[in-house]
């Protein structure tokens, strides 16, 4: 799992603040366990209200974690300006062993493989939304990533060549496409 203190978050913080945002990059509870309902807790805690000014951004399982919350904002008629998802997937249902089979039988991660969101819901709370996938992915295949949220949530989508899951292993030190598609 990332920590705040890798890759390229805090290259984007640093960025995001020299142009005047406030941010924060939380260490997620429990990253070795991550459990569904803490992590939307956690999100919705440090959020407040989100409005017309939030920008979510959320790399791997932390993108499904935006992604759950998103769903709860939506439930609740809110939404938040723009959602950036970097080397994550789309929360879809799936049986516990199609599960199995995307997390190699992770007990952990199953519930996170094998319950759904309502898209509609995500759709509307998750303003203008930009997908950031590697080519080269060991953890997602790009391909099915780009069609599940194509059909689910119609974001712009940008495939990076060779940047595999964008963490420390790939030595990333910046990500200029998610400063990009905040700027934007």
């Amino acid at each position: 799992m990332s920590r705040p203190d890798e890759a390229w978050l805090p290259w984007l913080k640093a960025e995001l603040e020299s142009r005047g945002y406030q941010v924060a990059l939380p260490a997620m509870p429990n990253p070795e366990h991550p459990v569904i309902s803490t992590w939307i807790e956690f999100i919705q805690s440090l959020v407040g209200t989100p409005d017309e000014k939030t920008v979510l951004v959320g790399h791997s399982i932390g993108g499904q974690a935006v992604l759950r919350y998103l769903e709860t904002v939506g439930a609740a008629g809110g939404k938040v300006a723009q959602t950036v998802l970097v080397a994550s997937v789309f929360p879809v249902a799936r049986t516990a062993e199609q599960a199995d089979q995307e997390t190699g039988g992770n007990a952990v991660l199953r519930p996170w493989f094998s319950q759904g969101v309502d898209a509609a819901l995500v759709k509307a709370a998750a303003g203008r939304c930009t997908v950031i996938l590697a080519d080269n992915d060991p953890y997602i295949s790009w391909a099915s990533a780009v069609a599940t949220f194509k059909s689910n949530l119609d974001p712009t989508i940008i495939i990076e060549p060779g940047k595999g899951h964008f963490n420390e292993d790939d030595h990333l030190v910046d990500l200029p496409s998610a400063l990009a598609a905040i700027s934007a």
